[in-house]
């Protein structure tokens, strides 16, 4: 009895033994993973780990991400990324554009997996409005996904200072971020006391042969209200809502903005239609396109802002007449695109 007691506590022995052997292993391992990564909170609210000392970036959407990268200094570290159309690839230097070459990675918001793979990214930024099947398909393969979004400045800040803390450079998403706040408040100081009733209301139309328009849902709500004006489509939901002339007409809008698609073909494209020969906007001449040829100034990122400082000059040319709207923008791409506007091509 006594020998069999004693060979059940050696065996309770081996077992504790072997237990804290196997808690001691787990607790380092959990350490060392602690000091390779970080744990971030994304724009979708999932708890994403990620590499510390990240240099290798991918920006899956360029409306966003890889503006913000270039804001923060890291474009160095991007892999594979391709912006937008090929008016802002061609405005980028030899050096630049050449690691901005598409490699097939994306179009259309969508991704060839395999040419991602091979790029090796330790970290990708998507944006939300990315198809969240592909969100899952790049996890699925093994990929780190952080979730961002942009459809409101506030937004757009948030996914600064969430992309600064991923890549290290918190200092930097500051800088980008005051540098904003600090156009918007002058804005604010111009346009800020102008009555409800004398802000112009504003049709922002998109989609060259359809007429689709910017809804209550969008950026471009929130960029018209911080100019001083008002978005004649805020009541629609969704994006880029189709809408007749009919309803045009009966908005009757103040002013007109063509964003980019509708911008395309020109301003004539509303003064020579006849459906459109007795808006206000037209009668008076007030139907401009969004900027710039280098880079849209509406969409998801902070550089909307430059966008916002557009519209308020436009509408309100006597409280912005000693704001000269391609020197700012000179200045704001030199330091937060590595180049000016003027160098890299930028017209208004």
């Amino acid at each position: 009895m006594k020998k069999c007691v004693i060979l059940v506590g050696f065996g309770l022995l081996l077992l504790l033994v072997a237990v804290y052997s196997k808690t001691m292993e787990v607790s380092q391992n959990t350490q060392n993973l602690d000091i390779q990564t970080i744990t971030v909170t994304d724009q979708l609210g999932r708890q994403v780990r990620v590499p510390r000392d990240i240099q290798r970036i991918s920006a899956m959407n360029t409306h966003i991400g890889a503006y913000i990268v270039y804001a923060l200094g890291q474009q160095d570290k991007l892999v594979g990324n391709v912006f937008l159309g090929s008016r802002l690839n061609q405005a980028m230097d030899s050096k630049e554009k050449n690691k901005m070459s598409g490699n097939g990675m994306e179009r259309n918001h969508t991704a060839n997996i395999e040419t991602l793979l091979a790029l090796k990214p330790q970290v990708i930024f998507c944006e939300v409005a990315l198809d969240g099947s592909a969100l899952r398909q790049f996890e699925d393969a093994g990929l780190t996904v952080v979730a961002i979004k942009g459809e409101t400045i506030e937004e757009s800040f948030a996914a600064v200072r969430l992309m600064a803390k991923v890549l290290d450079c918190d200092d930097k998403g500051e800088e980008y971020i005051n540098a904003c706040v600090k156009l918007l408040g002058m804005v604010e100081n111009r346009v800020g006391d102008v009555p409800a009733d004398k802000r112009p209301n504003i049709l922002y139309l998109e989609g060259g042969a359809n007429l689709t328009v910017a809804s209550g849902d969008m950026l471009q709500t929130h960029m018209l209200k911080a100019a001083g004006a008002e978005n004649v489509a805020a009541d629609l939901k969704a994006r880029w809502p189709m809408v007749s002339p009919e309803r045009i007409i009966q908005w009757n809008p103040d002013v007109i903005i063509l964003g980019p698609a509708a911008g395309a073909s020109g301003t004539s494209a509303i003064f020579d239609n006849t459906k459109f020969s007795t808006l206000k906007a037209v009668e008076q001449r007030q139907v401009y396109a969004f900027p710039s040829n280098i880079g849209w100034w509406d969409f998801p990122a902070p550089h909307c802002v430059l966008g916002i400082v557009w519209i308020a000059k436009t509408i309100y040319p006597d409280k912005f007449a000693d704001i000269d709207m391609t020197a700012l923008a000179d200045d704001f791409y030199r330091r937060f695109m590595g180049q000016s506007f003027t160098e890299m091509g930028g017209k208004l």
